[in-house]
């Protein structure tokens, strides 16, 4: 099977998505003002594309603009932290770590001084553990992270020479 996903930077049109996809059932379940909570996250998504200290991609179908997930970085000086989602519809089946490796290229094109990639997973996240160990990140021990123990997982960049920039990338996962 073919899987055409394009890797964009993340614009302020895909806010409702991401919240649809990420945020709205766990508001609908536990909140009680809904409303509220979309102009909270409207508010923080908001500023975290228009922010310098992070890096917001968006991940469709390429064909029908589908939205598929999305990976964030937290950027602090050489180091980047990296957060994926993917929708359930494509989780488990090995495109997660085509989508990881495509968005760091793109975070070292944009960020050529980034040389470290951290990411925190919860132990009981296999297929994300699975994912980064098989792109080579070095576990690292547990670390508390947003007020849970994480497993860090690190990895070292290769340095690239060529800095060459498209407003999207397009990525054939099979």
């Amino acid at each position: 099977m073919i899987f055409l996903v394009l890797l964009r930077e993340t614009i302020e049109q895909d806010i409702p998505e991401i919240y649809r996809y990420i945020h709205l059932s766990y508001v609908t379940k536990y909140c009680d003002d809904p409303e509220k909570q979309w102009k909270t996250h409207e508010k923080w998504y908001k500023f975290l594309i228009n922010s310098d200290s992070y890096v917001m991609y968006t991940i469709t179908n390429s064909e029908n603009g589908q939205f598929y997930g999305c990976v964030k970085f937290e950027l602090e000086g050489e180091c980047a932290i990296i957060n994926v989602y993917l929708i359930e519809e494509i989780r488990h089946k090995g495109y997660s770590e085509k989508i990881i490796e495509l968005s760091i290229g793109e975070l070292q094109i944009k960020h050529p001084e980034i040389s470290i990639v951290l990411a925190y997973i919860l132990e009981e996240n296999t297929p994300s553990l699975s994912a980064f160990k098989h792109l080579k990140f070095q576990y690292d021990g547990v670390e508390e992270y947003k007020g849970l123990d994480h497993m860090l997982f690190i990895k070292t960049l290769k340095l690239s020479l060529i800095h060459i920039s498209e407003p999207t990338r397009r990525v054939v996962i099979s």
